[in-house]
């Protein structure tokens, strides 16, 4: 096989890992999930996190979070709007890390976000299922100072209905 046709074959199986799961495949991560604050690695973390991910139908979707803090306030973000997971940009109502988000489903078992603030990137995050189904991580890629990447990590537990 001649290094070109090397390359082009790397290069097809490549974009096909990166194919968007099937409309009519049900996203893996649906439902309601808690987070483990006990794991999370910032300063004041909050006292409860949860994230409800739901098929709104025609291809859209939703993604709301719910949030409490140490000293009892009670925060929600992104209840209101929807999404396509096709790249295009959604505004976020209520949220003080974020007013504008993209967002891309590879494959039935993840969710890929890219958000901004502000006009300015903020940070990106990918929440990838567990092999049992019952837990998820989030990765989170930002920039410290807006310049220096980080990287930060959360687990999620899937919540019993």
């Amino acid at each position: 096989m001649r290094p070109h046709s090397i390359q082009v074959l790397v290069l097809l199986m490549l974009v096909s890992m990166l194919t968007p799961a099937s409309a009519d495949e049900k996203h893996l991560l649906l439902g309601t999930w808690n987070v483990d604050v006990s794991k999370l690695e910032q300063a004041d973390p909050p006292a409860s996190v949860t994230m409800v991910f739901a098929d709104a139908g025609g291809g859209r979707y939703s993604l709301s979070f719910d949030i409490v803090t140490r000293d009892g306030q009670h925060i929600h973000a992104g209840n209101n709007s929807t999404f396509k997971p096709d790249g295009s940009l959604v505004s976020v109502p209520d949220s003080y890390e974020l007013d504008l988000v993209t967002f891309s489903m590879p494959n039935s078992r993840t969710l890929v976000m890219g958000g901004a603030l502000a006009g300015h990137p903020s940070h990106t995050r990918i929440w990838s299922l567990s092999d049992d189904g019952k837990s998820m991580i989030e990765t989170i890629v930002g920039h410290i100072d807006g310049k220096t990447p980080h990287i930060r990590t959360a687990t999620w537990t899937r919540r019993r209905e």
